[in-house]
């Protein structure tokens, strides 16, 4: 088909020029993605550390492209007591790399992360925490077998360009293709700031709530390949996120979540429930459904092992994307351990006297 190498090529050029979600993390385990979530869930585990990962596999179906992988991995702990006798800093750092579509557009990211955990009450029942995050992103792409939209043959809605004169591919200058290939090679690097608050509460011995907000791109960084000026920054990302987790009885458990992403005229809301079942004090298997609006359903499992947690995730694709990619949207594997090391007591030995 004529059409379809230049279809795909469009569409990686998409993700070079437009404001989205595209370089941003994209998980539907973002439970399992603690600190890409919001910087204010740094240390906010009972434990020593906590390292985890998750990765992510999308549009591989799709004929003729490549898809896109999205590996990330995080380390985070709990240090130092605040200033009140509950309270605690979390520090962390995250790194991801995700490869996406025709052009390789391939995005690198490593952040510093910390939260202050803040006790509201005596108990330690209800905390509000506030978290930063902040690091370097690198940005590049290449393509060494490239028709430019302006290359395109006029049947196919181009323009039949000889040499191309796009300034994603060619620079400012343009003019730099030659003839229907164009080998180029362009990088971007800047820096990147999150901010987040949380409130978490103990509800009762059964139940408890989190909610948080977090506010990605503070800055609203250069990250455009092409010239300087607002349609190359990045626009601000809020996420909005919401977990109730519900004990039924001493075998069942129940666990519905909520997202909010926005960011310029990009929105997505994501809805999952979540279903626990306690096999035995050790082992706990996690069953769930969920629904990103006008976009994909999801099918979700999960093992908890002590303090190993494991999950796994399917999006079964329900917008009309699904023409082209047969239903098959994205598959996911996270998981993430917490250590416990804990200083034994030093005992003094005591000496007893026999009696006779």
């Amino acid at each position: 088909m004529k059409w379809l190498k230049p279809l795909l090529l469009f569409s990686g050029l998409l993700t070079l020029t437009l404001s989205g979600f595209g370089q941003d993390m994209h998980n539907t385990l973002f439970n399992y993605a603690p600190l890409s979530l919001n910087p204010s869930l740094t240390g906010a585990f009972e434990g020593t550390a906590r390292i985890g990962g998750i990765y992510r596999a999308q549009d591989f179906a799709v004929a003729g492209a490549k898809g896109y992988s999205t590996p990330s991995f995080y380390l985070d702990a709990p240090i130092i007591r605040g200033f009140g006798k509950r309270d605690w800093i979390g520090v962390g750092l995250v790194f991801f790399s995700d490869k996406a579509g025709s052009l390789s557009l391939q995005t690198n990211a490593g952040w510093m992360s910390g939260a202050y955990h803040l006790s509201l009450d005596k108990k330690g029942n209800t905390y509000l925490t506030f978290g930063v995050q902040g690091g370097k992103v690198g940005r590049r792409f290449k393509s060494f077998d490239a028709d430019p939209a302006d290359q395109f043959d006029l049947s196919v809605g181009g323009q039949g360009n000889v040499t191309t004169e796009d300034q994603v591919i060619a620079g400012n200058g343009g003019g730099s293709g030659t003839g229907g290939n164009t080998d180029f090679d362009r990088n971007k690097n800047f820096t990147d700031f999150t901010g987040g608050l949380m409130l978490r509460s103990k509800i009762n011995n059964d139940a408890a709530l989190e909610l948080g907000l977090a506010v990605g791109h503070v800055t609203t960084p250069q990250y455009g390949f092409s010239g300087v000026g607002d349609g190359s920054k990045r626009p601000r990302k809020i996420t909005f996120h919401g977990r109730y987790d519900q004990k039924l009885d001493d075998k069942w458990s129940i666990a519905p979540t909520l997202l909010f992403m926005s960011t310029s005229k990009a929105q997505e809301i994501s809805l999952q429930g979540w279903l626990g079942r306690q096999v035995n004090p050790d082992v706990k298997l996690n069953f769930g459904l969920g629904y990103r609006l006008s976009d994909a359903g999801k099918v979700l499992f999960g093992i908890d092992y002590k303090d190993l947690h494991a999950a796994m995730a399917y999006d079964l694709t329900l917008s009309s994307k699904s023409d082209v990619n047969n239903f098959n949207g994205a598959f996911e594997l996270a998981a993430y351990y917490i250590l416990k090391i804990y200083k034994k007591p030093e005992v003094k030995p005591a000496i007893f006297c026999p009696r006779f």
